[in-house]
């Protein structure tokens, strides 16, 4: 690991960042594109370089090319560790509903690789939105996207949502994918969560590659889990490895659903609303969070309930607003209200993270991501493998990325 530090700063605009998620580079075959020569891909050859895509407040969807500067690239009077290039711009499809979308604001977006298989890098990206009045967009990129990488400095592609449907009484608070890899071969489905409670597992109008039958029509309720509930759900998250949902609610209470929809755990352990929650990648351990401050750890690796294995009262002074597990499944990042992020190590979670990061405001949204460079030779494949970046978003449109 490089240590704990941050090492870059970004102004994106005067609105809040909701939320925001990371991809690696879009790209079939790293290795024909080392020919190359453009002044972008040369410097993502030396160093990490990844994709952040961000719900802003403005109503827009932008994704931004990250591209980590190697030393000889630093100068010694910028600060700026990274070039941060604007590549895509994501709209509404309707034009006449944009003043609308725009006073609402996007409050989510997910994204994931359409594929089924052991390939993490394969498949085209999708990416899906959501506003506050339920309204789900959703666009679709090649995998061949980043062949030939944008010139730093040029302007950022326009593109229009391929799907657009809204879901009724939708919280506008949650939506997340259901992993191709869990679902299996077939339809793409969302699940978005209802002012009723329930869940709706809903079809984007995707399919999975080679699925033989047409895809179901996007917007289309296929599932409603939790048809008993008494409180809204607020956040959600999938099992990385089976079919199974976790829910955190207004009342404080943790759901768990499994493939038929019905709910087969419920814990307890919190008395004020769950805005986070968040399973490592080995599926073995869920986070969750709420907003007395508390940052509970359940494992969940054994048959029948989650155990509660370690909790934190007072993780944060206000508000958990967002959690994030890491690649390793050891470590997670909390952040809040209190303008706080913390990285906690699930085997020492006494009262004390590993280590703590001070925002100048609110920090709403967190993301991970691990690099690895897309080309160059043995030893830059070497230096920056495993390097893993923690990207914030907050209230006044501030991004900023730490190393851990």
């Amino acid at each position: 690991m490089s240590g704990y530090r941050s090492i870059h700063r970004e102004k994106i605009g005067s609105f809040p960042i909701w939320q925001a998620v990371c991809s690696p580079v879009l790209t079939k075959n790293s290795a024909s594109t080392t020919a190359t020569t453009t002044t972008t891909r040369a410097a993502a050859a030396a160093a990490a370089c990844w994709r952040v895509w961000l719900a802003c407040g403005d109503g827009v969807v932008r994704g931004f090319l990250v591209i980590e500067k190697t030393l000889e690239q630093k100068d010694t009077l910028d600060a700026a560790a990274c070039n941060f290039i604007l590549t895509h711009t994501l709209l509404d499809d309707a034009e006449n509903q944009q003043e609308e979308v725009s006073a609402i604001g996007c409050s989510q977006v997910q994204v994931a690789r359409n594929y089924v298989g052991d390939d993490d890098s394969a498949g085209d990206l999708i990416v899906i939105s959501s506003d506050l009045l339920g309204k789900i967009r959703i666009w679709l990129l090649s995998e061949e996207t980043d062949d030939e990488l944008p010139e730093i400095g040029s302007s950022s592609t326009s593109i229009s949502a391929a799907q657009e449907f809204s879901v009724e009484n939708a919280t506008g608070t949650c939506i997340k994918i259901m992993p191709p890899n869990v679902a299996g071969v077939g339809d793409i489905l969302l699940a978005v969560p209802c002012l009723d409670g329930t869940i709706a597992i809903v079809a984007t109008g995707l399919t999975t590659p080679k699925y033989p039958k047409d895809p179901t029509e996007a917007g289309v309720v296929v599932e409603r889990w939790s048809k008993a509930a008494t409180s809204i759900a607020l956040s959600g998250d999938f099992h990385p490895k089976k079919k199974s949902f976790a829910v955190g609610r207004q009342d404080g209470l943790i759901d768990i659903f499994e493939k038929s929809g019905e709910r087969c755990h419920r814990m307890i352990q919190h008395e004020t609303p769950v805005r986070a929650v968040s399973y490592t990648p080995d599926g073995n351990l869920l986070f969750t969070s709420s907003d007395d401050g508390m940052v509970c750890m359940w494992d969940t690796s054994r048959h029948g309930a989650p155990v509660l294995v370690k909790h934190v009262v007072q993780a944060h002074t206000s508000w958990v607003l967002d959690l994030v597990s890491l690649s390793d499944s050891r470590r997670f990042v909390s952040c809040g209200m209190d303008q706080q992020l913390h990285v906690w190590s699930a085997g020492e979670m006494d009262n004390r993270a590993l280590h703590s990061f001070t925002s100048d405001e609110a920090v709403w949204t967190i993301a991970a991501h691990t690099c690895t460079p897309t080309t160059g030779s043995a030893s830059a494949q070497t230096a920056t493998n495993f390097a893993r970046r923690l990207i914030s978003g907050s209230e006044n449109g501030g991004l900023h990325i730490y190393t851990l």
